[in-house]
């Protein structure tokens, strides 16, 4: 997994972590106030569901880049999931932006080739079977006569 990817995830768990500090505030800020003064009770109501939408955003791509992001493509299906209800719940908090900047970028780690390139070379002994039908090949094809075929295969032999 590319690291800047990586990085824009982490820091859209830190910022869903942080929202839903943020909504658990503002339901208990709901709670303190006067009931002469308080909002109507939908708003209370979209906290939780805001709270237990961030949290699962947030588990959601802990799980998507486990092992260092070694399994994320595998678990690409999380972190989609988790873009999409970031978006639904929030399209302009932090971690909706980061989860949308990180979709465009590749998750592939390209690796650039050295400039050293080591020459391995693997010299194997001829075996004599493969000497004896070089020479049977150059005798065929008239390069060696049948007495210097002869002399070299007892030179081999």
């Amino acid at each position: 997994m590319n690291n800047t990817k990586k990085y824009l995830i982490i820091a859209a768990i830190v910022f869903s972590f942080i929202d839903a500090g943020w909504q658990i505030y503002s339901v208990v800020r709901y709670f303190l106030t006067d009931p002469i003064i308080r909002n109507p009770v939908f708003y209370v109501v979209l906290d939780f569901i805001t709270i237990v939408q961030s949290l699962s955003v947030a588990v959601l791509l802990i799980l998507a880049i486990w092992k260092n992001g070694k399994l994320f493509r595998q678990r690409y299906g999380l972190y989609m999931t988790a873009l999409m209800l970031s978006i639904i719940i929030n399209l302009f908090s932090i971690s909706s932006i980061l989860l949308i900047v990180s979709m465009f970028i590749s998750d592939w780690v390209w690796v650039k080739p050295t400039d050293q390139k080591e020459v391995i070379i693997d010299i194997t002994p001829e075996r004599k079977e493969d000497k004896i039908a070089k020479l049977r090949k150059m005798r065929d094809n008239g390069q060696i006569t049948e007495d210097e075929f002869q002399e070299k295969l007892i030179e081999l032999l």
